[in-house]
C-alpha cells in the first residue's frame, strides 16, 4: 500500500481515544488527495482495523458481542419483530418496551421535581419562538414522513443538538437545565442526546416508525396535554401521558402517536441510557460511536472531493 494508508493505518493503531482518531481522519483528509491514495484498498482494510481498535476499548461480553455482530463476524438477528433500530442495535439488551421510574433507578430522583419544571417550562414557552417542524423538507421523499415534511403539525423547540446547547434558551430554564445536568443523559454525540420540547397539534397522528437505537430511552416529561384524546403506542401497548410522571420506552420499538383533541400536546423530551449498561458499556459504546461516525464521515468526504475533482 501507498504511503498514506499505511501512515492512517499505523495512527489508528496507536490511537488512545477519541481525539486521536479524530487527528488521525483530519490528517488523511488532508492528504488524500495530494499523494498516491488507493482508497479502495483502504476501505478493504477498515472493517478490520476498526474492529480491532474498538476491541481494545471494553472487554464487556455485551459489549464485544456487539462488535462482532456490527462488523459481520455473528449472525445479526433482532430479538423481537417489532424492534427494529434503524442505526445500532444492540444484542445483549433485553427486548422491553416500556419502562416505569422504578426499573430507571438514576432517573426515578428526578420525578419529583417534574412539576416545577413544568411549571418552568410553561412560563417560558408563553413567549418563546424558535419552533420549527421536527420532520424535515428531506423527508419529502420518504413514504413515512412525506405528510409531515416541513410542516408546523409536528414542530420542536430544541435544547440541545447535535452536541450544541441553545444557551440562550436554557439561562431562562434554570431548573430544567439542572435537571437535565443531572439526568443519565445518553451521551452518545453525534447521535444522541438530544432534548427538545415537542408539540403536536390537533388532529395530527404520527406515523408508526422506529428510532436509531435499543442503548438509550426515550423519555417524555408532559408539560401541556390535552384532558383527552392523546396517547403514544409502543410495540401495540397504547399509553396516555400523565402530569407529574415521567413516559419512557425503547423507541427502537415500532411506536407512533395522536393527538385527537382540540388541543395542542406539548412535552419535553430527552434521551437516556437504557438502565442495563453497565458504565463500562456506556464509555465503550460512546467511543465506539464517535469513532465510527468520524471514520465514515471522513471517507465520505474524500469520495465529495474526488468526484468534484
Amino acid at each position: 500500500m501507498g504511503g498514506i494508508e499505511d501512515g492512517f493505518i499505523q495512527q489508528i493503531e496507536a490511537a488512545g481515544d477519541v481525539a486521536a482518531v479524530v487527528a488521525a481522519c483530519r490528517w488523511l483528509e488532508a492528504r488524500g488527495g495530494t499523494g498516491p491514495f488507493d482508497r479502495q484498498r483502504l476501505q478493504a482494510r477498515l472493517p478490520e482495523l476498526l474492529h480491532r481498535h474498538l476491541a481494545g476499548v471494553c472487554e464487556h461480553p455485551g459489549f464485544r458481542l456487539w462488535l462482532d455482530v456490527y462488523f459481520g463476524r455473528r449472525p445479526a438477528a433482532f430479538r423481537s419483530p417489532l424492534q427494529q433500530p434503524s442505526y445500532l442495535y444492540y444484542p445483549a439488551l433485553e427486548p422491553r418496551a416500556w419502562f416505569d421510574a422504578g426499573s430507571m433507578p438514576e432517573l426515578a430522583p428526578l420525578e419529583a421535581r417534574i412539576p416545577a419544571l413544568r411549571e418552568e417550562l410553561l412560563a417560558v414557552l408563553a413567549d418563546a419562538g424558535g419552533f420549527s417542524p421536527y420532520v424535515s423538507a428531506e423527508a419529502s421523499r420518504s413514504p413515512t414522513w412525506a405528510a409531515l415534511a416541513d410542516r408546523p403539525d409536528w414542530s420542536a423547540l430544541h435544547l440541545l443538538r447535535r452536541g450544541q446547547w441553545n444557551r440562550a434558551l436554557m439561562a431562562r430554564l434554570p431548573l430544567t437545565d439542572a435537571f437535565l445536568a443531572e439526568a443519565p443523559l445518553a451521551q452518545c454525540p453525534p447521535h444522541a442526546p438530544e432534548c427538545f420540547v415537542s408539540r403536536l397539534r390537533p388532529g395530527v397522528e404520527l406515523p408508526p416508525h422506529h428510532g436509531l437505537s435499543n442503548i438509550k430511552l426515550t423519555v417524555h416529561l408532559p408539560v401541556d396535554l390535552p384532558p383527552s384524546g392523546c396517547s403514544i403506542t409502543v410495540a401495540g401497548e397504547t399509553r396516555c401521558w400523565e402530569y407529574g410522571r415521567f413516559l419512557a420506552f425503547d423507541d427502537s420499538f415500532l411506536h407512533s402517536a395522536a393527538n385527537l383533541s382540540g388541543h395542542e400536546r406539548t412535552v419535553l423530551i430527552f434521551d437516556v441510557w437504557h438502565p442495563r449498561l453497565a458504565d463500562p458499556e456506556r464509555r465503550a459504546l460512546a467511543h465506539a460511536v464517535a469513532v465510527l461516525d468520524e471514520v465514515q464521515t471522513t471517507m465520505a468526504r474524500i469520495d465529495g472531493k474526488a468526484s468534484a475533482s
